[in-house]
């Protein structure tokens, strides 16, 4: 590949020693000067577009990682980093977040912390929902063994991280249901996860046994098939003595007293006759 097209690859910025590694001779590196590239510093060559974050990440001798790392891996969150999280030796960078010791190889050409270490990263700083869906979303799209986390967190300054990463137990299938679970964990309810309701199927929830919440994103009934479903599923489950209600993850996020409330009413109703 053409050193410039492989630079572009990396995201527009590398190392020297990184060209040099894949094979690329010192003439081959030169000649990314005649090829529009410069030196934003001694070592490192990048395009004039270069990824801002790799290009400050390899500038400062960083890795991206925590929730900047976790968007690179495609792994679940809620909100996107408002600061860019780097592991750095500069650990008072006004710059970005900055995360200290790596304990595993980081990406083998990209400016990126080992997937292990963005979740360790990410238990330890993010907001709860962001950390546990991260840490669910590597165990279970990215085959990242638990014992392996497990392992890294028995230090006792590492309690939160590992109360976070024990909620990070597969059965919430998205960012949203890990919002309402911890939700309703803080209003003291009673609930079961994806639980299998004869003639309905799973739902998301069922509260005190007999009220039935799911919630559904905006993709949920992306055609007329899947809404007629979806009634379906409601009516059968109400046939059965079950209350039901949804929510899209918006209220759960933003009308979380809302939420509660209308839960609770329908809980003092008492159980549907039937």
């Amino acid at each position: 590949m053409d050193p410039l097209d492989f630079l572009r690859s990396l995201g527009g910025v590398a190392r020297v020693a990184t060209l040099r590694r894949e094979g690329y001779s010192e003439r081959a590196v030169r000649s990314l000067a005649t090829a529009g590239a410069s030196q934003p510093r001694k070592g490192v060559w990048a395009v004039p577009d270069a990824d801002p974050e790799f290009l400050q990440a390899v500038i400062t001798d960083s890795l991206v990682t925590c929730a900047s790392g976790a968007a690179r891996y495609g792994l679940w969150l809620k909100d996107k980093p408002g600061r860019l999280h780097l592991a750095t030796r500069n650990r008072h960078s006004r710059l970005a977040q900055s995360h200290g010791r790596l304990r595993f190889p980081p990406h083998h050409c990209l400016p990126v912390a080992g997937l292990e270490d963005t979740v360790i990263h990410s238990l330890t700083c993010l907001p709860e929902v962001d950390a546990i869906a991260v840490a669910q979303s590597a165990m279970t799209q990215h085959g990242v063994p638990r014992a392996v986390l497990e392992a890294e967190l028995t230090a006792r300054y590492f309690g939160v991280a590992r109360r976070r990463l024990a909620k990070a137990d597969g059965l919430s299938e998205s960012v949203p249901e890990i919002s309402a679970r911890l939700l309703f964990d803080s209003a003291g309810l009673r609930f079961g996860r994806q639980v299998q309701v004869a003639g309905v199927g799973r739902v998301d929830f069922v509260i005190d046994g007999w009220l039935i919440v799911e919630i559904n994103g905006f993709q949920f009934h992306s055609s007329r098939a899947a809404w007629r479903k979806d009634m379906t599923r409601s009516n059968v489950a109400q046939t059965q003595g079950y209350a039901v209600l949804s929510y899209a993850p918006e209220q759960i996020w933003n009308s979380p007293d809302m939420v509660l409330r209308e839960i609770r009413a329908v809980l003092e109703r008492g159980r549907p006759k039937g």
